[in-house]
């Protein structure tokens, strides 16, 4: 099957170089051009000699110019249709002669056709090249420069934005498109969820107010409840979390993706004394006050300064799970991925604990 493509592909590239060859030439038209003229020219004597217009010694000299000339046209004609089928001629043998020989030759020198195909599961899940995709990201931003009224470009790069840790970005395109493509389930939780990461990990009220939307539009939408039960915990309203997180495991599928991080947030909710249930503190209240630039700086701060007390207390889980999270949404991968490592070094006597810190590690796509 391969050979026959290779020959019609050969095929194609051998008729592109004769097609133009069996079109008239432009010296051809031009001789074709010259005889009619002449042609004319003779016919027109004749009627102005039948008309009385023209003496007799005056016609007789202008029908021998005329013939001259047309005889010489033609004459021309003659030899550049000889010399043009000709090289025609040659230019299609070398065609149909060359291009086969110089593709096998170029084969046999750089293909590989014992070379076995790439399994299927191996092309899916091939990555694009970086470049190819911050050249596609650059287009697609210049486009919606040009059209801000396109919304499916905001839905299109928005996720693009929310894998590389530009998270606000996210936000805000999303917020876009669901402005100009209206309001669905998914478009109001992905622009609450952007928000949240955006907001280091906090369910704020915006992105709270995304999720009640997108519950009112699916109330059983999983990621809407999911993140409900999140504010909820992060208020300190741990009824009503492990309320929200029960229910949402007992009616949703068994297989489901996120299902471990549920369980494992659930676990947490209930071993914790009700002092030690998860509150938005101070400190991060004020860095969420603060510009772009400052607040990624005193994030960076106390994301070491809380790798430095696991480094002397590697039995923290909830320090751990914290470290690879931050790391994450800070688009550190690599640095999310030694923290993985450190946490199951520290933790490796604590099945619990390794089973939490590798279900945020699936959830983030975070190591092996």
């Amino acid at each position: 099957m391969i050979w026959l493509l290779f020959a019609l592909l050969t095929g194609a590239a051998v008729m592109s170089v004769l097609w133009p060859l069996a079109r008239k030439s432009g010296s051809a038209d031009a001789s074709a051009t010259d005889i009619a003229f002449f042609e004319e020219q003779i016919a027109e004597i004749d009627r102005e000699s039948a008309e009385g217009r023209l003496a007799a010694a005056d016609v007789e000299t202008a029908r021998t110019e005329a013939a001259r000339r047309l005889l010489r046209a033609r004459g021309m004609a003659t030899g550049a249709a000889s010399s043009s089928r000709r090289n025609a001629l040659i230019a299609a043998a070398g065609a149909i002669l060359l291009i086969p020989a110089l593709t096998l030759l170029l084969y046999g020198k750089l293909g590989h056709p014992d070379l076995p195909d790439a399994s299927l599961e191996a092309r899916l899940e091939a990555k694009p090249g970086h470049s190819d995709i911050a050249t596609a990201v650059a287009r697609i931003e210049a486009h919606l420069a040009e059209h801000p009224e396109d919304g499916r470009g905001y839905e299109v790069i928005a996720p693009f934005y929310l894998r590389n840790g530009r998270a606000a970005d996210a936000a805000a395109a999303f917020e876009k498109a669901l402005r100009l493509l209206g309001p669905t389930p998914h478009r109001h939780n992905a622009l609450g969820e952007a928000r949240v990461l955006a907001a280091e990990g906090r369910v704020t009220p915006d992105a709270e107010q995304e999720f009640v939307a997108a519950l009112a539009l699916d109330p059983r939408s999983a990621m809407a409840r999911f993140y409900l039960g999140l504010e909820a915990a992060q208020a300190g309203a741990r009824e009503k979390a492990e309320d929200i997180w029960s229910k949402l495991l007992a009616d949703q599928p068994a297989d489901a993706p996120w299902r471990p991080r549920v369980e494992a947030l659930l676990a947490q909710l209930r071993a914790a004394p009700a002092a030690e249930a998860p509150q938005a503190s101070e400190e991060g209240a004020k860095i969420a006050a603060m510009p772009e630039g400052p607040r990624l700086d005193a994030i960076r701060s106390m994301v070491e300064r809380l790798r430095g007390k696991l480094e002397q207390n590697g039995a923290d889980v909830d320090g751990w799970l914290r470290l690879i999270r931050a790391y994450s949404v800070l688009a550190e991968t690599e640095k999310a991925k030694t923290a993985l490592d450190g946490a199951r070094k520290a933790l490796e006597q604590d099945k619990d604990g390794l089973a939490r810190v590798d279900a945020l590690a699936h959830e983030l796509g975070v190591g092996g």
